[in-house]
């Protein structure tokens, strides 16, 4: 089974066709997640989708987790996927067909607001004594998705230029790491 995770974003902005940001963030609480029955909130260790990356395994960017929906895909180089100390980051080219153009047109209208998911098989984790909080070591990441609804309320994704896509990678580190000081010194 496939288990899937979202993240809202924090931060839109519209240049080009180029979608951006991340699609998982590394040591930030989920919501509450309920799968089987169970309710419990998750954290994604850093580096989980290390063995995904290495293997340069097929990813797919999805909408809503639709795979009869793909918008772009590592094996075809129009989604590049990079792990960085923040979490997964990622890279998209839209296509200009009806469903790039209608992900590009809710965006810029605010209908989606970047919100991530990921996809995934878990393959490692952890749980504390009451099973209520559960660390994903390792994991085999599946697809990722731009969605409306997220559980994890700490990442953005973007449309914008190659370049602004850039530069808005390492504002959104610098603006996590700043989130998570604040944190600490409160």
């Amino acid at each position: 089974m496939i288990s899937r995770r979202s993240i809202e974003a924090t931060e839109q902005s519209l240049e080009g066709r180029t979608l951006a940001g991340y699609a998982a963030v590394y040591n930030e609480q989920s919501r509450e997640i309920v799968e089987h029955g169970r309710a419990f909130t998750e954290r994604i260790a850093p580096g989980a989708f290390r063995q995904t990356l290495e293997e340069r395994a097929d990813v797919k960017l999805l909408y809503n987790h639709d795979p009869k929906m793909p918008l772009a895909r590592t094996r075809s180089g129009t989604l590049t996927l990079r792990s960085d100390r923040s979490g997964l980051q990622f890279s998209a080219s839209l296509p200009e067909t009806t469903l790039g153009n209608d992900v590009r047109a809710l965006l810029e209208r605010g209908d989606l607001s970047g919100e991530m998911s990921f996809g995934f098989h878990v393959e490692e984790d952890s749980w504390n004594s009451r099973r209520t909080e559960r660390t994903v070591k390792r994991a085999k990441l599946v697809e990722i998705s731009i969605v409306q609804d997220a559980a994890y309320p700490q990442t953005s994704s973007s449309l914008r230029s190659v370049d602004a896509a850039a530069i808005e990678a390492a504002r959104a580190r610098l603006e996590l790491h700043f989130r998570r000081i604040e944190r600490w010194t409160n």
